[in-house]
């Protein structure tokens, strides 16, 4: 043993990763990110779960590769208190913000009227997770609570293939993102665009060796059984 600790350390070869998106320069994603950011009247608020910044396939680092910096943020937690988030109670009393969560309550994108004021948009708060994890974010934080809360409209089945999906028309954070900002912006062409980059990444993914997953909802009507623990990544 002593032989052995003698011998020299090898110092590890690190991966090259591209300097824009972070990821390994193999399987980069600026290829399909807009070459410019998209412009944007509104803000998007990622309210992100702790645990969602360490899986290594997620998309909100695609929502903030699309759009421009000063209208994309990301405040992790998963309680919210006043105290210990002012900004995230600022956000929520504006009149202006809105939540895209699904429920009883919400009301459809399509019928959020369009603001007086022409040079300012929505504030628009996307709870980043799994599905579970974000219902328990919003149930458990009456601030988010506090702004209108709506929901998408005639969406189809998600796109990010290589998630396991609860429903038919469960959509992946990006693809909230994308489908609410093409209706709340009037510009159909932003779901394209960012549906492009979520497309590259399960691209990459499926060349190295991810399979595709049909939603919970569908396996169970086949009667096939769910293997995936992680049902319901966003």
């Amino acid at each position: 043993m002593e032989d052995l600790m003698s011998l020299p350390c090898e110092p590890a070869i690190r991966r090259s990763e591209c300097n824009k998106c972070g990821r390994p320069s193999n399987v980069c994603l600026c290829p399909f990110l807009p070459a410019n950011p998209i412009a944007i009247k509104s803000s998007v608020f990622l309210v992100q779960h702790p645990r969602e910044e360490k899986r290594r396939v997620r998309t909100d680092y695609l929502v903030k590769g699309c759009l421009p910096k000063e209208k994309c943020f990301v405040i992790k937690g998963k309680k919210f208190s006043p105290k210990r988030y002012p900004e995230l109670e600022a956000i929520c009393s504006n009149p202006n913000t809105i939540i895209l969560f699904p429920g009883p309550k919400a009301v459809k994108i399509t019928d959020v009227p369009e603001l007086t004021d022409g040079a300012q948009g929505y504030n628009l708060i996307v709870v980043d997770g799994t599905w579970a994890q974000a219902k328990g974010i919003f149930w458990s934080n009456s601030v988010l609570h506090k702004p209108l809360q709506v929901q998408l409209n005639d969406v189809g089945p998600s796109e990010f293939v290589i998630r396991m999906q609860p429903t038919y028309g469960s959509l992946s954070t990006v693809e909230s993102v994308a489908l609410a900002l093409s209706v709340l912006e009037k510009q159909p062409s932003i779901r394209e665009t960012m549906l492009t980059a979520l497309r590259g990444l399960c691209g990459h993914q499926l060349d190295f060796g991810a399979v595709e997953h049909h939603c919970k909802e569908d396996i169970k009507k086949k009667g096939t059984g769910v293997t995936k623990e992680d049902v319901g990544d966003r």
